[in-house]
């Protein structure tokens, strides 16, 4: 064999063991596409999306359905495509702190419906930054209730575009599951969990019910030249199949600093999964942490808790600095990782909808002594 038939062979295996981990690991209906990136693959899941609507639902408006504080890339690229297009909007959806989303996706849907557009949500479950899960039986019923248009007419069902990247292990699309009667795409970004930080790589898959969905997208993903590359391959295809136990120790881990927190800074609000959503198999390895505060006037108050923040942060990086690190990052091999996603991950999200808190992503694969120690340390300087 030349090398160049060794290096197809390599690709369309590794490709396989991709698709089958990933299919295995969602429990999902379709095969899964796979993207050079996880921003590769949510703008093919639009512009798939448009294509299909503009040829099945023809002339009809399209509401990308957003939530405001949602990561950043996703809030951004998602109003760059529908400023290119006149019959494309994005609707905001408000779904952390006081706003309980399966209440916001009910409202706008109810309007979307009177207006007689084609509906698309995207959402992340759980949130970011603030790692909150909605009633899924409630979020169920909301996406699958049968709305009329102005009309009178039968509204267009929604499609549920969810990023599943704080969560890749939770089965959401098979048959059984909780969103198997809606139409549901769930996508991940690869450079997470999937890969353990080793490549950017990002998949989509969909349920029975979206099934139709996917060679819409397919198609985008190639005209874009788009698809994940061959190492990008070769080491989803190495990383996939240790995820889920990968996802268990971190979780454990940052349960244990978690708990440690809160006994250390008992004044600190910190935003983690309960023990109830979490024996429900939502574990994620991460959480945000909004540091007590001080001062008279509201910004008085702010501006200490930004400077506690970057005091935190520069403490950790700077004592365990081959394990700390200040970036955005989750689902790591090893370490730990510390950022602020209004600076961050929320870089181009509107400034009333960001948040000044520490976000952390822990790893199974780290000193946690240290990073207590260095947590019981900080706690003191500011007492």
């Amino acid at each position: 064999q030349s090398p160049k038939d060794i290096d197809k062979n390599n690709r369309s295996k590794d490709k396989a063991s991709t698709l089958a981990s990933i299919k295995e690991i969602t429990n999902s209906y379709s095969n899964a596409l796979v993207a050079s990136s996880g921003l590769s693959m949510q703008y093919a899941i639009m512009m798939g999306l448009i294509d299909y609507a503009q040829e099945n639902h023809a002339g009809k408006p399209i509401k990308f359905i957003v939530p405001t504080n949602c990561y950043g890339g996703t809030n951004d690229q998602a109003r760059r495509v529908a400023a290119c297009l006149d019959n494309v909007e994005v609707v905001d959806l408000a779904v952390d702190g006081d706003h309980d989303m399966v209440s916001s996706i009910e409202t706008v849907l109810a309007k979307i419906a009177t207006e007689d557009a084609v509906p698309y949500i995207i959402a992340e479950i759980p949130t970011n930054p603030r790692v909150e899960v909605p009633n899924l039986q409630k979020l169920r019923e909301v996406l699958s209730t049968v709305r009329n248009t102005a009309n009178g007419d039968t509204a267009i069902d929604p499609v549920f575009i969810l990023d599943q990247t704080f969560c890749p292990n939770i089965h959401f699309l098979g048959e059984s599951d909780i969103l198997s009667a809606v139409r549901t795409i769930s996508y991940a970004s690869g450079s997470k969990f999937p890969s353990g930080g080793r490549c950017t790589a990002g998949y989509a898959v969909a349920n029975k019910k979206a099934d139709a969905l996917m060679a819409k997208i397919e198609l985008h993903l190639l005209l874009c030249d788009n698809e994940a590359t061959d190492l990008q391959y070769e080491i989803l295809a190495e990383q996939l199949p240790s995820m889920n136990q990968r996802i268990a120790d971190a979780y454990i881990a940052t349960s244990d600093f978690v708990n440690f927190i809160q006994d250390t800074l008992p004044t600190a609000k910190i935003n983690f999964v309960s023990e109830e959503l979490a024996k429900e198999g939502f574990t994620p390895s991460v959480f945000s942490l909004d540091l007590p505060t001080k001062g008279e006037t509201a910004e008085e108050q702010e501006e200490y808790k930004r400077a506690l923040n970057h005091k935190l942060i520069r403490m950790m990086i700077t004592q365990i600095p081959d394990e700390s690190k200040y970036c955005v990052s989750y689902g790591q091999l090893k370490g730990c990782y510390w950022t602020i996603p209004a600076t961050s991950t929320q870089g181009t999200t509107k400034e009333g909808d960001k948040d000044y808190i520490a976000r952390v992503a822990l790893s199974g694969n780290m000193n946690l002594e240290k990073h207590k120690e260095v947590f019981a340390q900080f706690v003191k300087e500011i007492e």
